[in-house]
């Protein structure tokens, strides 16, 4: 394990040649797929989140971003970037499978909610304090926990975005008290901008309709999905009404849901 800035990360295993990538050959009819091997990082997946994991959590996160500001990647790093162009073309695989969990209705509510969003991002700028390497995808199942401390792991999502765009990707989960607690943990490393609520609740809205991009094109994955619009629904339409929800309870509302029969068309 790599230790920085007293974290403990996974390592990147080199072949017999030096490469940390390697193309590989598998069974015939598939691309040949690129794959890395890591080092494994010692730690178990929470079973529950309490505050103190919350505070912890949210110090890691800090830890982390505190790290990239002082990283100057080499020539050949290449990363993506999680912005509003990622977003487009998100929206636009949505597009393709939105009616196994949303109604035409559901679907439009979603649309008012991303124009806002690119919006949104127009308008922010971006500097050395709140935009650099981000993790892209640090929840409770990319964290291990080791004698009370979190360490993350699965970092292929890692790219460039604002540090309020990962924050709001683990927050996802959390309820209003443990969000709290993770931001509390948070700026006990890094002081977040004034203002900063606004701004991280529209990322989000807009990584929990990524999320449901990624997992609309698979049906055993639609009743789970159907299941959070009640939810999901609400934040959108307190965002879209600029009623601050982060650290508020939510109301579920009626969702804009398929029928069956919609399903089956």
């Amino acid at each position: 394990m790599n230790k920085l800035e007293d974290l403990s990360v996974p390592v990147g295993v080199a072949s017999r040649d030096g490469s940390y990538v390697l193309e590989v050959d598998t069974d015939e009819g598939y691309h040949r797929p690129y794959v890395t091997i890591m080092h494994w990082v010692e730690g178990e997946h929470l079973k529950e989140i309490t505050d103190d994991h919350a505070f912890q959590m949210g110090l890691l996160m800090g830890k982390l971003h505190q790290a990239t500001m002082d990283f100057n990647p080499p020539a050949d790093f290449v990363r993506p970037a999680w912005d509003i162009d990622s977003f487009r073309t998100k929206m636009a695989r949505l597009e393709r499978y939105y009616s196994c969990f949303l109604s035409s209705e559901g679907w439009g509510l979603y649309q008012v909610a991303a124009e806002k969003i690119r919006s949104d991002l127009s308008a922010m700028s971006s500097n050395d304090d709140n935009y650099g390497l981000i993790h892209g995808d640090l929840h409770s199942g990319n964290i291990v926990f080791s004698e009370e401390l979190p360490a993350p792991i699965d970092f292929g999502m890692c790219g460039y975005g604002y540090f309020l765009y990962d924050i709001a990707g683990a927050l996802l989960e959390l309820n209003p008290k443990l969000r709290r607690k993770y931001i509390q943990g948070y700026e006990s490393i890094r002081r977040l901008e004034r203002g900063y609520v606004r701004h991280l609740e529209c990322f989000f809205v807009m990584v929990m309709i990524e999320n449901y991009c990624h997992h609309s094109s698979d049906p055993r994955e639609t009743s789970s999905l159907i299941h959070e619009q009640p939810y999901a629904q609400a934040y959108i339409r307190q965002y879209l009404n600029d009623i601050s929800f982060l650290f508020e309870g939510i109301e579920p509302v009626m969702p804009g849901i398929p029928s069956v029969m919609d399903r089956n068309t």
